[in-house]
């Protein structure tokens, strides 16, 4: 089966294997598959993949963090019912690089591990920027639900880290894999982000352990990190969203505006998460714009 044709189960029910798969290859783009970002003594090493738009020189990077509840979910796949591969060739065909994360669930480690994770993905990708042939001082990061929520972690907490302002004394950054100073996201795209709804999560979780150490669960909210630092946001949700309610998209929007930062809010009418029920292409293309409109020069866009 071609990876382009993956959808969900005719029964609705989760997955529990994927079949043979082929056409992995993103159009346009030169790709560095299983990098390894991260290796954890008593743990998987952590990897991640890289598309570099064919014929650009030192193109701006998005980093894209699936979902899956924090607690499943692959680097190599998008949510299925979407076209497989189309994100990343989107994101390419503006001209710039795709770097997407797995980072540890929370059958594997509690929080704060799946954060830091995400934070050593980030200093991997500076550090070897220029052998990977990347501009990573013009980063953008990208995530989908509990993507979108780790997305905010890794550009709302750096950002007040800088400034010696961490929220709880809690330490979002961690020393996982490269260590060294933390990179500063330029922009961020938060797709059904949890924020009230990570409180409701936490509770119901029923995995082999406590989700978190209930004193970081503060610090662990979007709305917590939020400050003037935090880079420009577009937090897009949809209206009939079963899993995060949209109150969730106005929570952190309205964190930014109240903290001075720079956020747009994008409310998908009838979408369910996932976006189910809307076509996600004209959602793709606002978010690759809003992307490129902060990564890429003017005359490149």
């Amino acid at each position: 089966m071609d990876i382009r044709d993956l959808r969900p189960t005719e029964t609705g029910a989760p997955p529990t294997h994927l079949p043979p798969l082929t056409g992995e290859v993103v159009a346009g783009a030169r790709s560095r598959t299983g990098l390894t970002y991260a290796m954890l003594r008593g743990h998987r090493s952590l990897t991640l993949d890289l598309h570099v738009p064919v014929g650009v020189s030192d193109p701006p990077l998005v980093v894209w963090i699936h979902g899956g509840g924090w607690a499943e979910g692959d680097r190599r796949y998008l949510p299925l019912w979407w076209t497989q591969q189309g994100l990343f060739e989107k994101v390419v065909a503006a001209g710039m690089a795709v770097a997407t994360i797995d980072y540890r669930h929370l059958g594997e480690a509690p929080f704060p591990a799946c954060v830091h994770d995400v934070h050593a993905a980030l200093r991997y990708l500076h550090r070897y920027a220029d052998e990977l042939g990347v501009d990573a001082s013009r980063t953008g990061v990208w995530g989908e639900s509990a993507g979108g929520h780790l997305a905010c972690m890794a550009s709302f907490a750096p950002a007040r880290a800088a400034h010696g302002d961490v929220v709880d004394d809690v330490d979002l950054l961690g020393a996982v894999g490269v260590q060294g100073p933390q990179p500063l996201p330029a922009a961020l795209v938060a797709w059904y982000t949890p924020n009230d709804q990570f409180h409701a999560f936490l509770a119901g979780w029923d995995g082999t352990g406590p989700a978190a150490d209930p004193g970081i669960v503060r610090a662990l909210l979007p709305v917590s990190q939020v400050s003037a630092w935090s880079p420009p946001t577009l937090v897009v949700h949809g209206t009939q969203d079963s899993i995060v309610p949209v109150e969730d998209a106005h929570r952190i929007h309205d964190a930014l505006v109240a903290a001075g930062a720079d956020s747009r809010l994008s409310i998908v009418q009838d979408a369910d998460h996932c976006f189910v029920g809307r076509p996600v292409d004209p959602i793709l293309d606002e978010s690759v714009a809003f992307l490129a409109s902060h990564l890429l020069p003017r005359e490149s866009r």
